[in-house]
């Protein structure tokens, strides 16, 4: 396969996000592990050697046997690289016209293994971005930091803290909602301190009671939490002309509100539940008592963003709404591969306290399945995928909701569409090459195609892109 693969596609496709050609003729360059290292940290890759990086030209391997055991040497000898993530499988070698190559297939690490780093974690941990490795910056290295643990991060306890730094406003509502939800929960009669501890809010720190990151995050007061926070942001906008200006915003540090992630997530749904077109019945006291998938789907999407945020980001959560759909960003790339996410079934929320308290309420129902759930019920109502897109520079997720079916397409994504109706096999960066625009601007208009139907990726990394005749006419 991977013979056949090489042989057809060597001498046209040119390196991107996921491959990366380098010559082998005088050994095994050294650059080879800060590709490694990129490549485990973003989203897996290609490396094939025995190839000109700049011609395509095939080289070949000399001393095959020597490089194999070399290349395995190399990865098993924590002097070069930290961890070996590699099996059997994926080192192996092809015979292109009596010259041999070697493919190395570097899957995207498990977030407990992260950062792969070469040599030293500050300054040989790379990301990969297009065509070319990039050392990450010391945040972003903290982020795998805290994204490797079992331990989840938002139960960290905040030293100077104490339940003296809760808005009790927002506390009251919570309890009231749990004692409406849950009128027989043994917790309902416990007292705020008590309650708190037991909803992972508030712990003992040294004989005092420290509130948790999930504590404050949730509940805190809102200078308390730019105190431990201080990139901490919550950011909701309206948008109904054209123009780019917002007619109405929620924003955090405003004054105009306690910016906790309670109270924002209840002010943020209430304004997007009335905006969607769907019927939503709602009983007095504000509790639901039936609304409709769309509304549970835009539900999940903002609460996904909220209990899978780094808030130590530089993004945090910032959510849009506009006539022709609902973006929901935050900081922090997926735990687990994309793809997995939308299959469905493995749930591993970043900060888990969070999402157990957002569970005791109602919410988060549907753990492991909450991707796959928004993009079957968007396609069931607009006949479209949401568009999700994990932004390794930006270290952001992005989510797009389209609400306008039947878009005409753009100049450049009519122009990519041309392109892969000549050649399907065409890469990310050959068609940024062609037409003469960024990697990431024809990316996103992939993404955008992919989501609206137009096109469709077949094969993965080594497939093409199947174009649907239906959605063209």
């Amino acid at each position: 396969m991977w013979s056949y693969s090489l042989q057809n596609n060597i001498l046209s496709e040119n390196e991107g996000v996921n491959l990366e050609y380098k010559s082998a003729l005088k050994g095994i360059p050294n650059s080879v592990w800060d590709t490694y290292s990129s490549f485990a940290n973003t989203f897996g890759g290609h490396i094939i050697l025995g190839v000109n990086d700049k011609t395509h030209e095939i080289e070949g391997v000399p001393n095959l046997n020597l490089r194999m055991n070399e290349i395995w040497n190399s990865l098993n000898n924590p002097q070069v690289v930290n961890r070996n993530i590699l099996q059997e499988g994926h080192v192996t070698s092809v015979d292109i016209n009596g010259k041999s190559v070697i493919c190395i297939e570097v899957p995207r690490a498990d977030r407990y293994l992260r950062p792969i780093y070469h040599r030293c974690m500050e300054t040989g941990t790379f990301k990969r971005n297009g065509e070319g490795d990039y050392v990450c910056r010391l945040p972003e290295v903290a982020a795998m930091l805290r994204d490797n643990s079992d331990i989840s991060y938002d139960s960290t306890l905040l030293e100077g803290t104490s339940f003296e730094d809760i808005d009790l406003d927002s506390f009251h509502s919570y309890r009231n909602r749990l004692a409406v939800y849950l009128p027989n929960h043994p917790w309902n009669s416990d007292n705020d301190e008590m309650f708190a501890e037991m909803i992972g809010a508030l712990s003992i720190e040294h004989d005092k009671k420290c509130l948790t990151v999930a504590g404050l995050l949730m509940f805190g007061k809102e200078h308390r939490i730019y105190r431990y926070f201080p990139n901490f942001k919550l950011d909701y906008k309206e948008y109904t002309r054209s123009d780019t200006s917002w007619d109405y915003r929620i924003v955090s540090g405003s004054g105009l509100w306690v910016g906790n992630l309670y109270n924002f997530f209840n002010r943020t749904m209430e304004r997007l539940m009335v905006r969607i077109n769907s019927p939503l019945v709602i009983e007095l006291d504000g509790q639901r008592i039936e609304d409709t998938d769309q509304h549970r789907a835009v539900r999940e999407c903002v609460l996904n963003s909220l209990i899978h945020a780094d808030y130590c980001g530089s993004v945090t959560v910032d959510i849009g709404y506009s006539p022709s759909g609902i973006s929901v960003v935050n900081s922090g790339l997926f735990r687990i591969p994309l793809d997995k996410a939308e299959h469905g079934g493995d749930s591993d929320p970043r900060n888990k306290t969070l999402s157990k308290m957002f569970g005791l309420i109602g919410f988060v129902e549907r753990a492991g399945l909450g991707v796959r759930y928004i993009r079957e019920v968007w396609k069931s109502k607009w006949g479209v995928y949401p568009t999700i897109i994990e932004d390794v520079d930006g270290q952001k997720v992005i989510v797009k909701l389209p609400t306008v079916c039947d878009e005409p397409l753009s100049d450049t994504e009519s122009s990519i569409l041309s392109l892969l109706m000549d050649d399907p096999h065409l890469s990310i960066v050959r068609i940024s090459k062609t037409l003469g625009v960024s990697v990431g601007v024809v990316s996103n208009s992939l993404n955008n195609m992919r989501s609206i139907g137009i096109i469709e990726r077949i094969g993965g990394t080594r497939g093409y892109w199947a174009i649907n005749p239906k959605k063209r006419q």
